[in-house]
């Protein structure tokens, strides 16, 4: 369960400009400050890097990318537009139409089990800038989002050697980055004043999230935001997050680079970033056809580690694990190697006159009682055999999956399953027992994510909660709500 070396590559957030070649992983300006509200402060003008993909369409009733269509190029991300922002059609061969979207949240994504098309939290709106193709410049006449459909006007096939860049441009811009919202400063400090309140000395503190899953229009910019401010006052020794980044619903090279954004947000804290892998990171979801194997899935979240490895600190052992193979007829669950490498992992922990505990980390709990999805995990009972031959150097299983928390005491350790940080609170498809904290939009509840203490010689934690929630903590072997 060593970890191996890997040279580490991280994307441009979304809001970088791109010089090099077109390529899908190095987009342009995407959207800009989701979760944001009020006007831009403009500076000036730049050109926005495209990405275009040949054979791809944009439906001009429903706005949702389609593939099959040889004589059409279209843009898979989303790009926003400020009031004056211009289309240039740099070469009049080509015509394009413009797939415009209104920056709404539409409730249901809050507060229903539903995921939004193309990963996006806007509402489709023709009406902003028409549904015909155009034959010259068009300058944006209010704020949004949009993607653009391009044809030859000959009525050709693409095939592949065109750029977009060459054929159309994007004058955008500049706004200077909003201020923090007054309702992050007011919790950033809240919590950081909490922590300090229960810190002890030399005991590790990480940043601990769960299912950010991000949308364009979403919250992920707050969340990054906020986990950095809180790692200026506290000083994490880490970030944790328990998978799912994403959705994992559209082309593996989107998926790719929402990834990665959520990774660099959280990367630039300047401090370790580990991963459990979630199910929804394997891009499988609705059936997507792009799916990730385990290897991508190394590459993208692990930096090239294998799915179960480890940390350690003074007294203290992290433990991650992977609990999701899509080529597996029972999805959910532990491989063999899985639980050889975990089995490993707690027969190798230190022991001394005072002994450390190791916390076990992965996107499902040990049980499927403990979760909606499915009656039986693979491997549950080999799962729970070691779970039980190893209590006594097993401070807690940390987990995250079910959108909601809970705390469970039944099994050889406590469990503790962290609700979403993506904004989003429902509650159906959800076992007896679990407790979804109420969200809203503009306000600390849109947050979610522990601020993590853990004391290995004591074996004792205490999760410190920004955001919508409680904090929890764990002595003398039981979970318990503070």
């Amino acid at each position: 369960m060593k970890n191996k070396k890997h040279k580490e590559v991280i994307a441009k957030p979304l809001g970088a400009r791109a010089s090099r070649p077109q390529s899908l992983e190095n987009a342009g300006r995407m959207p800009a400050y989701p979760g944001k509200t009020g006007g831009f402060a403009i500076t000036s003008k730049e050109t926005v890097f495209l990405t275009g993909r040949a054979g791809m369409a944009i439906h001009t009733e429903t706005g949702r990318e389609e593939s099959g269509f040889p004589e059409r190029m279209s843009t898979p991300f989303f790009y926003k537009a400020a009031s004056g922002d211009t289309l240039v059609l740099k070469d009049k061969a080509y015509t394009y139409f413009i797939a415009s979207y209104a920056p709404v949240v539409e409730e249901q994504w809050l507060y229903t089990y539903s995921y939004a098309p193309d990963q996006s939290w806007t509402v489709y709106q023709p009406a902003l800038t028409g549904n015909q193709y155009r034959t010259g410049d068009y300058t944006f006449p209010a704020s949004m989002y949009f993607r653009l459909c391009l044809q030859k006007a000959s009525g050709e096939s693409f095939d592949g050697s065109e750029s977009i860049n060459e054929i159309i441009s994007f004058e955008s811009h500049l706004p200077d980055p909003p201020e923090t919202a007054p309702w992050l400063k007011r919790e950033v400090e809240r919590v950081a004043q909490r922590v300090s309140a229960f810190r002890e000395a030399d005991c590790p503190v990480f940043a601990l999230l769960s299912d950010s899953h991000y949308t364009v229009n979403g919250t992920w910019t707050d969340t990054a935001e906020a986990v950095r401010l809180l790692h200026e006052e506290v000083k994490f020794n880490g970030i944790i997050h328990l998978g799912d980044l994403t959705d994992g619903m559209v082309t593996g090279a989107v998926t790719r680079h929402y990834a990665e954004t959520v990774l660099s947000g959280l990367k630039a804290c300047g401090v370790p970033v580990w991963i459990a892998l979630g199910n929804h990171d394997s891009n499988y979801f609705k059936n997507n056809p792009e799916r990730f194997s385990i290897e991508e899935q190394r590459a993208l979240y692990l930096a090239g580690k294998e799915p179960g490895y480890y940390v350690d600190f003074p007294k203290l052992r992290l433990i991650f694990i992977d609990s999701y193979n899509f080529d597996e007829e029972l999805r959910y669950g532990y491989s063999a190697e899985s639980l050889k490498r975990l089995e490993e992992a707690l027969e190798g922990l230190p022991q001394t006159d005072k002994a450390g505990k190791a916390i076990i980390f992965s996107h499902l709990p040990p049980v499927a009682r403990l979760q909606y999805w499915t009656k039986a995990l693979r491997g549950e009972k080999e799962m729970t055999d070691i779970l039980a031959r190893y209590r006594e150097r097993t401070l807690a299983w940390v987990n995250g999956h079910n959108h909601a928390d809970r705390l469970d005491n039944n099994e050889k350790v406590p469990i503790v399953s962290i609700g979403n940080a993506k904004c989003e609170a429902f509650y159906e498809h959800k076992t007896e027992g679990f407790v979804t904290p109420e969200r809203k939009l503009g306000e600390a509840s849109q947050e979610l994510f522990d601020v993590l203490m853990v004391n290995g010689e004591k074996g004792a934690a205490r999760f410190v909660r920004f955001g919508a929630g409680r904090d929890r903590f764990i002595a003398a072997g039981t979970a318990d709500w503070q």
